[in-house]
């Protein structure tokens, strides 16, 4: 049980750590990892219930997924159903890129909202300090002759 719950400890951690796709709450995993740890756990379980004899380090990983995954007893999938599935897949695909675009727009909306805002700051902040400065500028003109006018009424 403890090497199935240290198994899971590992699963979590690699889910945990995988790149996160922004605005849609979904994570990108390493499939082929993720499945061994997956195939780890089912041997573990499967050991200890005693229904396999313990895996021995040397047989590869690969092969004993396939021998479990393979059933004789089923006929492979019919043109429909293959055509039903990949129909479903488009249809999921279409639906994450809908949500991936969205959270972009959204995204650029609201820096574009931010910039506008800084914009305006900025802008309201230049002709301040244009106005300023040509007030000054007309002060500065006026100031020697008011210092020439009132030097003539002394």
């Amino acid at each position: 049980m403890e090497r199935i719950l240290g198994l899971l400890d590992t699963l979590e951690s690699m889910i945990c750590d995988s790149t996160k796709i922004p605005f849609t709450g979904k994570t990108v995993i390493n499939e082929s990892a993720i499945l061994q740890i997956i195939d780890k756990i089912r041997l573990v379980a499967q050991s200890d219930d005693k229904i396999l004899p313990k895996r021995r380090d040397h047989e590869p990983q690969q092969a004993v997924r396939t021998v479990e995954s393979i059933d004789l007893s089923q006929t492979p999938p019919s043109n429909e159903d293959s055509e039903a599935k990949a129909i479903q897949l488009i249809q999921q695909a279409y639906q994450v890129s809908k949500e991936i675009r969205g959270g972009a727009d959204k995204y650029a909306d609201e820096v574009l909202s931010n910039l506008e805002a800084t914009t305006t700051r900025i802008l309201r902040a230049v002709k301040n300090g244009r106005l300023r400065l040509s007030k000054q500028a007309v002060d500065d003109k006026l100031e020697p002759a008011q210092n020439i006018l009132a030097g003539h009424n002394n």
